[in-house]
C-alpha cells in the first residue's frame, strides 16, 4: 500500500500496483452467524483500497443484505456460498456465487422481499447485476472517488 497523505482528516490509503487486480474469495456456511465474517472482510478490503467510511458502511449494508437473504432462503443445512472481492484501481466488484440456482429467484421481480432488497443495494452500491448463468448469484460494485 502506498500512504497518499492526510486528506480531511482521514488517513488515506491507496491500491498500490501489488493490490490491483486481485480476487480475495470467502467460502462461508448458509448460517447466519457468518454474516458478520463476510461484513469484516469487505470492511477491510475496502479501508485498504481508500474507500471513505460512510461508503465503507454502503458496502457492509449491502452485503448484508445479500448474505441474509441468502440465508433465510435457504432450506439445506450442508450449502456454502462464496464471495469473491475483486480488487481494481478505481472500484471492488463483490461476487456472491452457490451451487444452488434456485437462490437466483429470490432476487427476481416475482420475489416482493427480493426486488426490496435489490433495490435497497441500488441505492448503495453503484452498479448491481443479477446473474441468469453459472453458479454467480449477484454482483455489485463500488467505484472510489477521489476524497477532496
Amino acid at each position: 500500500f502506498s500512504y497518499n497523505g492526510f486528506r480531511q482528516g482521514i488517513c488515506y490509503w491507496g491500491v498500490t500496483e501489488k493490490m490491483k487486480n486481485e480476487d480475495v474469495e470467502l467460502i462461508l456456511p448458509l448460517k447466519p452467524e457468518y454474516v458478520g465474517v463476510a461484513r469484516l472482510t469487505a470492511s477491510a478490503i475496502a479501508s485498504r483500497m481508500g474507500f471513505d467510511v460512510e461508503n465503507i458502511e454502503d458496502i457492509k449494508v449491502s452485503i448484508s443484505e445479500v448474505c441474509n437473504k441468502l440465508v433465510t432462503a435457504n432450506k439445506s443445512p450442508d450449502i456454502n456460498y462464496s464471495i469473491v472481492y475483486k480488487i481494481f484501481t478505481d472500484k471492488l466488484i463483490i461476487a456472491f456465487k452457490c451451487c444452488d440456482s434456485s437462490l437466483k429467484t429470490h432476487f427476481t421481480e416475482s420475489d416482493d422481499n427480493g426486488i426490496h432488497g435489490i433495490l435497497i443495494i441500488s441505492a448503495l452500491m453503484d452498479e448491481v447485476k443479477l446473474h441468469d448463468d453459472g453458479d454467480y448469484l449477484l454482483s455489485m460494485s463500488k467505484y472510489i472517488r477521489e476524497i477532496m
